[in-house]
């Protein structure tokens, strides 16, 4: 029988693993916000008057990254660690926390979850967290935009409380719960389902030594699914997020993109976010495992 897995051990494996994948992957998610962003253009007016329009540039990951690199340097890809780290670290120890204090209310001990129970134990756990750490998560996506010059982390969050109060902290809250929720619950589903036929694959031909190799290509697998049918959310999140003072609802913006830029928008940036969160979720929960099972045994 499995043992009862300790939520403190839980908290501290899923805590190293998301340092870890937030320190690789920062990049990636930069890059990504970036190609989200509409970048501000500034024209002549009538008169003396200069008018500032938003416009989407359309360019590729690689040429966003190359320009970050040629107009901020190579540490420029790194921007936003602070506000990344200050929400992952914490973050996906209390979303490895409340999955296994969830699972262990939830699903009787020695029987691994249903499907269902996967979908809704991870999307679950997920919003909880979201709540918990979105006020970061906003501050988050405003230094990695390149569109605000904050100081700190909790410089910026006194700014934004100060300017636009708790409506801007918690800016993008529904779009952030209709991507959050269903990419983990989605993914909590297909990692399950993908690790239960890596056992029962094991168990008929062996390859024990290629184990950690095959769970890691089973969680870039999943993440890649699940981030293709949460990417919409993605693009809507990171607009609302990126505004000062945001009068647009989640509807309205959903609604100004069709309507202004296409269908393609919503795909805007899934490049690197599929690259960067079925990497990331990979790296995390193979980490997790693996920490986790060195922590259990001391």
């Amino acid at each position: 029988m499995p043992q009862k897995k300790s939520l403190t051990a839980t908290f501290l494996a899923g805590s190293a693993s998301g340092t870890c994948t937030t320190l690789l992957l920062q990049p990636l998610d930069l890059v990504k916000t970036r190609l989200q962003v509409p970048i501000q253009v500034h024209a002549a007016g009538a008169g003396s008057c200069t008018i500032s329009h938003p416009v989407l540039v359309r360019s590729g990951m690689l040429q966003t990254m190359s320009s970050v690199v040629q107009h901020e340097n190579v540490s420029g890809l790194w921007r936003g660690l602070s506000p990344s780290l200050s929400r992952c670290v914490p973050g996906v120890g209390l979303y490895f926390t409340t999955l296994t204090a969830l699972q262990q209310a939830v699903v009787p001990e020695g029987r691994d979850a249903s499907a269902f129970e996967a979908l809704m134990l991870g999307g679950l756990s997920r919003s909880i967290t979201c709540g918990a750490l979105l006020p970061v998560t906003v501050v988050k996506t405003r230094f990695e935009s390149g569109r605000f010059d904050y100081s700190s982390v909790f410089g910026a969050l006194l700014n934004v409380k100060h300017k636009e109060g708790f409506r801007g902290l918690y800016s993008g809250c529904s779009a952030t719960l209709l991507r959050d929720a269903p990419f983990s619950g989605l993914y909590y589903l297909f990692y399950s389902e993908g690790k239960k036929m890596l056992n029962n694959f094991h168990d008929r031909h062996g390859f024990h030594q290629y184990e950690t190799a095959l769970q890691f290509s089973v969680g870039v697998a999943s993440g890649v699914l699940a981030c293709a049918i949460t990417q919409p959310a993605d693009v809507v999140k990171t607009r609302l997020q990126s505004q000062v003072a945001p009068q647009s609802n989640t509807l309205s913006v959903i609604a100004n993109i069709y309507k202004t830029e296409g269908l393609s928008t919503f795909t805007r940036g899934f490049a690197p976010r599929a690259l960067r969160r079925s990497i990331n979720a990979a790296l995390a929960w193979t980490l997790f495992d693996h920490v986790l099972a060195r922590l259990q045994l001391r």
